[in-house]
C-alpha cells in the first residue's frame, strides 16, 4: 500500500540514486530530500538495499507504447526527451548506475538485463533466441539517455530535431528485426 510518505521517499531515492549512485547516497540524504525522518524511511523500507531495489525504474516505460512498430524508434526518443523536459527520472540513463553501484552488481546486471531485454524484445517483436536487435536498441537507448543526462551534448538542440535525428537510428534496428521476421 502506498502513502504520500512512501511515494516521496521513492521519488527522492530514484532521483538521488540516479544522480549519485548507491554508494553516494545515504538514507539520511533521501529522508532530508523527501522532507521526512530517516527513521520513517527505515520503517517503510527496512534497509538501504531494499530501498534501492524498490527505487529502480522498470521496463514499464515500454508497456504503454501505443504506436505501430514502424514508429517505435521515434516514440522511444520522444519519451526520453519528454522526461528530460519535465525534469523526470530517466530510466535509460540509470541502468549503468543501477548495475555498477548495486550491492551485488552481478545479480543486478542479470536481473536488469533480463527485464529490459525481455520488455524491449516483446515491444519490438524480437523472438530470436539471442534477441540481438533488442539488445542493440537497449544499447542505443541507454547511450542516448545517459548522454543527455550526463554530458548535455544536445542541450541546445531543438526537441523535434533530436527526434528526427535519433528516432530513425533506433528505428533502423527495429526494422532489421521486423525484416528478419523475428
Amino acid at each position: 500500500m502506498s502513502s504520500p510518505s512512501h511515494d516521496a521517499i521513492l521519488q527522492s531515492a530514484r532521483r538521488l540514486f540516479g544522480e549519485r549512485g548507491y554508494r553516494g547516497v545515504t538514507v539520511r540524504d533521501i529522508a532530508a530530500d523527501a522532507g521526512i525522518s530517516a527513521a520513517l524511511v527505515m520503517k517503510l523500507f527496512v534497509s538501504k538495499e531494499k530501498l534501492f531495489a524498490a527505487a529502480q525504474p522498470d521496463e514499464s516505460l515500454l508497456t504503454d507504447l501505443d504506436v505501430p512498430t514502424s514508429e517505435l524508434g521515434r516514440a522511444l526518443v520522444f519519451r526520453v526527451l519528454m522526461r528530460r523536459e519535465r525534469g523526470a527520472q530517466e530510466p535509460w540513463a540509470m541502468i549503468p548506475f543501477l548495475v555498477q553501484d548495486a550491492p551485488d552488481p552481478d545479480a543486478a546486471r542479470a536481473e536488469i538485463r533480463e527485464r529490459y531485454l525481455g520488455a524491449v524484445a516483446r515491444v519490438m517483436g524480437d523472438t530470436s533466441p539471442d534477441r540481438r536487435a533488442a539488445a542493440t536498441v537497449i544499447a542505443l537507448m541507454t547511450g542516448f539517455g545517459e548522454t543527455l543526462r550526463t554530458l548535455g551534448l544536445f542541450d541546445d538542440w531543438e526537441f523535434d530535431d533530436l527526434v528526427a535525428r535519433f528516432g530513425p537510428i533506433i528505428q533502423a534496428q527495429i526494422d532489421t528485426c521486423a525484416a528478419a521476421g523475428r
